[in-house]
């Protein structure tokens, strides 16, 4: 097949992935060409690559939930501590068991 014809038969099937409103894996698949043979025709015909869709994002700050601090021992004591203790008091009685 010369150049020429391949690119026209390129054309057409380019042409018709974009009709399909398929991604070019989900086109390729379906036609049985590999998805790099229809995303070099893509880039090649039309100049553009696809470009994944992004969504707008809103990072929210994370809110601190104060749960309890439970230890058990192995005689059965279980002291429980806040979860807003302080490291340095939670250190100190760790040391201190």
């Amino acid at each position: 097949m010369a150049n020429s014809e391949r690119e026209q038969l390129w054309q057409e099937r380019v042409a018709q992935f974009q009709a399909s409103g398929l991604s070019q894996r989900a086109y390729a698949v379906e036609h049985g060409f590999s998805a790099r043979q229809v995303s070099y025709w893509v880039r090649r015909l039309t100049g553009t690559q696809e470009v994944p869709g992004l969504l707008p994002v809103r990072v929210a700050p994370t809110m601190s939930v104060a749960g309890a601090i439970t230890l058990r021992g192995e005689h059965g004591w279980t002291p429980s501590l806040p979860g807003d203790v302080q490291p340095s008091c939670l250190a100190d009685l760790m040391r201190g068991l």
